[in-house]
């Protein structure tokens, strides 16, 4: 996206920590647009995302940290 007077603009997007890695590897942090979901409910120790394009995600923040993190995401999109 652009902006006329500012130049790039990113899309507000959150940080989050899969559940399930390839094993051996670490944990690292996934980064998902806002746009991108659809819904999430709370699972047993887990929170499950659907998103556009038929994906789905199991990410270990619940959902009271995600409902923080989107708000704070397209509050301040400039600190993304």
């Amino acid at each position: 996206m652009l902006n006329q007077t500012l130049g790039l603009v990113s899309e507000p997007n959150i940080s989050l920590t899969p559940v399930r890695v390839a094993e051996g590897n670490p944990p690292v942090a996934i980064r998902v647009l806002t746009s991108q979901l659809i819904t999430y409910n709370q699972q047993n120790g887990f929170t499950r995302l659907r998103l556009t394009g038929r994906r789905v995600l199991e990410v270990k923040e619940s959902t009271d940290e995600i409902d923080r993190l989107v708000r704070s995401a397209t509050d301040n999109p400039a600190q993304q």
